[in-house]
């Protein structure tokens, strides 16, 4: 009975140590670092070797490309040592100046004082119709696309780039921005997720310097200098800070400005005679410094420009105390904006000519007012803006643009470009409501403001100019025998709208959701009859906000719509 008492005792025993050395296992198993690697070759995207059979051919490599914080879905080609990047890729991520002319098959890229016009598969490139050569081609077209060559585009972009093998890839850092930097204490690896057992991607050295994405409680995602984007424990980090990094390149985009902010009213002339009306015209207007009247317009795809400019205007405009900024439109059912702006030699002829204009007749800015903008062109629209740029800045021409109140669908514009490009960008703060619109106010101080608020997120405040209406809309809802309504509109100036409600011995009211005054009456229609009256109080309301987001002015459509007591109104309150 003893005997047997022992061995059970001994049974135990040795079970209980089985159980143990289980649990030991189990615990080592859970806590030990795993030890598996991921290859580099599928970390970068090589499912198989280092080149994908869609775009090497013999002599050429494929690398994968590296940006900042992330792999680009796009490769990069190296052609006898030199890299080209994705052209698709460099437009949405490194530099958007670079623009495919398809219509001449050029490349063109513009920078703050030149247009280079750069031929494909070739070494050869044009500045103001000189040769020159690079020693290599700028743009290369493969079966698999078009790609620009890294050796040009780093000459021109704020950014740098190292190439390693191994796989190959191509690692690109943006030059001027904050980012977070930390030492490798000791020798440790990257893992490809926050964990210890997630897949080693490579090692690095103590000393190393990283790139840290983000800190979490136990683990950093981090860069490495060659391109490897995964986590480390943070045991192994030391001297976080932040650094800017260096500034590889600064365009200098320089703009001329006036010295006080610009109060310009646009003055609408529709024929060549309507100039002499000038002196008339602003016979009771104070305060404004820039006049900018409606002489050009597009009038065919080609380029053509119909002009009602005249000399003796601007002398008179001068010896007034006034600025002149030439606007051009693109108001004919003969031109298609489309058609013009995607032809570099249609764009020239506009830009050439313009210039030319303010040379000869002494005019101090050009304004440009291309409305309807067709999302595919605005591509083309913006590129157009560049290139005038650059003879506006050569020749010390003020540019200035006129652009929607920033929307989700105008984004196209690309305000931010243009407020770099551009010496003023002109929001035009009106057609809240339009013809085929609901009824409501053409432009309520709700809708200014916030198109204020969004403009400032994409230009910067001193070239902002805020362009209010001198006008409203009568708006009429008739309602029909089947319940349905009819909404039509008609334009008024500020004296028409007041004689109208005295006419009709209406008062308006104080409408607080707008900041207008309000009217509503039926007429002998039947139809419903609403105002938001554009006045001197409401013209004040706006150009407060000029002063308050300190922007580079105001802008007013249009001479003669106004009452002559906004003048004192605007100056009142835009200093």
């Amino acid at each position: 009975m003893n005997d047997k008492n022992k061995r059970f005792r001994r049974l135990a025993r040795l079970i209980a140590m089985v159980g143990l050395l289980s649990i030991v296992v189990v615990c080592v198993r859970k806590f030990m670092p795993g030890s598996e690697r991921m290859s580099s070759e599928t970390y970068f995207g090589f499912a198989e070797g280092t080149t994908e059979p869609s775009l090497g051919v013999e002599g050429e490599t494929v690398a994968a490309v590296i940006i900042d914080d992330h792999i680009a879905q796009e490769r990069a080609l190296i052609v006898s040592g030199n890299v080209y990047i994705d052209y698709t890729l460099v437009q949405s991520e490194l530099n958007s100046r670079f623009y495919w002319d398809s219509s001449e098959a050029l490349m063109l890229f513009t920078t703050a004082d030149q247009v280079f016009e750069i031929g494909v598969n070739t070494s050869s490139y044009a500045i103001d119709g000189e040769s020159f050569d690079a020693g290599y081609e700028i743009v290369k077209t493969t079966s698999s696309g078009m790609f620009v060559a890294m050796n040009f585009l780093q000459q021109y972009s704020n950014l740098h780039f190292e190439t390693y093998e191994s796989p190959a890839r191509v690692v690109i850092t943006s030059g001027s921005e904050t980012v977070t930097t930390a030492e490798i204490r000791k020798d440790c690896v990257v893992r490809y997720r926050g964990g210890i057992k997630s897949e080693i991607l490579t090692d690095v050295v103590a000393g190393a310097q990283v790139t840290v994405l983000e800190q979490l409680e136990n683990w950093s995602q981090v860069v490495t200098s060659d391109g490897y984007i995964g986590y480390i424990k943070n045991k192994y980090l030391s001297n976080i800070e932040e650094t800017v990094r260096d500034t590889y390149y600064q365009a200098d985009y320089s703009s001329i400005r006036l010295e006080n902010r610009v109060n310009l009213v646009f003055h609408q002339i529709n024929y060549a005679a309507m100039n002499e009306n000038l002196s008339e015209d602003i016979a009771d207007v104070s305060g404004v410094n820039v006049i900018s009247p409606t002489w050009y317009y597009l009038s065919d795809n080609s380029g053509s420009v119909l002009s009602y400019a005249s000399a003796s205007y601007v002398e008179a405009a001068h010896n007034a105390g006034l600025q002149v900024w030439a606007l051009v439109s693109n108001f004919s059912e003969d031109v298609s904006t489309s058609t013009l702006l995607a032809t570099r030699s249609s764009r020239q002829t506009v830009q050439n000519y313009l210039i030319e204009q303010a040379l000869e007749l002494g005019f101090d800015g050009i304004n440009i007012d291309f409305e309807s903008i067709a999302q595919e062109s605005g591509y083309d629209y913006v590129q157009f803006l560049r290139e005038l740029s650059v003879l506006c800045r050569k020749n010390g021409i003020i540019l200035s643009v006129d652009v929607p109140v920033p929307m989700d669908y105008s984004t196209y514009y690309d305000r931010e470009e243009l407020g770099i490009v551009c010496d003023y960008v002109i929001m035009m703060g009106y057609d809240e409501h339009y013809v085929g619109s609901e009824a409501g106010s053409v432009a309520s101080l709700t809708f200014e403001e916030t198109g204020i608020q969004n403009m400032l997120l994409e230009v910067p405040k001193e070239k902002i100019i805020s362009a209010i209406p001198f006008y409203s809309r009568v708006w009429y809802t008739e309602t029909l025998s089947d319940e349905t309504s009819t909404v039509t509109s008609e334009v008024v100036t500020m004296t028409e709208a007041q004689e109208l409600l005295a006419g009709l011995g209406v008062t308006s009211a104080y409408d607080e959701s707008t900041g207008q005054q309000y009217a509503e009456w039926t007429d002998s229609e039947g139809r419903l009859c609403q105002i938001w009256l554009e006045d001197a109080s409401s013209v004040a309301a706006r150009a407060a906000l000029v002063s308050q987001y300190e922007l580079g002015g105001i802008a007013c459509w249009r001479l003669g719509y106004e009452t002559s007591d906004v003048w004192s109104a605007i100056s009142g309150n835009v200093s």
